[in-house]
């Protein structure tokens, strides 16, 4: 197996240690024993521990830039939430076993370090940004953050809640009207 193991193996056992184990998960000796290889194949691909753990951060950090961003081709409202929300149920699960970057796994990673904390909030304020652009108000932009962030949380705690994130997608859009005009009720003076 280690003459056909190429780097996309190495990142996705690291995206999955990193998953399970944490960041003190993602170490080359561990992910070598689980590929079945020698630590030799790591250094192949990856200078060292530290370059693997950069590309980790690194690619969860342009996925909303090279991934999300590019499939909205810059669509705004009901439309463009439904559209991000439907890539979002699509992508859960592949980060699950690897095959993308996890949020749970980065979040987890940054509660831990306060340099990774720093990247990790630099990415949020954009993922707000372009929600905030696709929604158009903050307000409703922080509902639907939070409800992924919690979706995120909890999905780590327990495993098969993961299952419903479909039933809470359609259960959000339904706070946004379907003409893409929100509603506002008369304050009272």
């Amino acid at each position: 197996m280690a003459k056909d193991l190429n780097r996309d193996d190495w990142l996705k056992a690291a995206r999955m240690a990193l998953l399970k184990g944490g960041v003190e998960a993602v170490r080359v000796e561990k992910l070598a024993r689980n590929l079945h290889v020698t630590k030799g194949s790591f250094y192949w691909h990856f200078k060292d521990r530290e370059e693997l753990l950069e590309i980790l951060l690194r690619e969860w950090e342009r996925e909303l830039l090279k991934d999300i961003i590019p499939r909205l081709k810059g669509r705004r409202g009901p439309k463009a939430l439904r559209l991000l929300l439907r890539l979002m149920v699509k992508r859960a699960p592949l980060s699950e076993v690897g095959i993308l970057p996890s949020d749970a796994a980065v979040f987890t990673w940054a509660s831990m370090s306060p340099d990774v904390a720093r990247r990790v909030h630099r990415a949020e304020r954009k993922r707000v940004e372009l929600l905030t652009r696709i929604i158009g108000d903050l307000e409703r932009t922080e509902i639907v953050y939070l409800v992924w962030l919690g979706f995120v949380a909890r999905g780590q705690r327990v495993p098969s809640s993961r299952k419903v994130f479909p039933q809470i997608v359609r259960a959000m859009l339904k706070l946004f009207p379907a003409g893409g005009q929100r509603r506002h009720a008369k304050r009272k003076a």
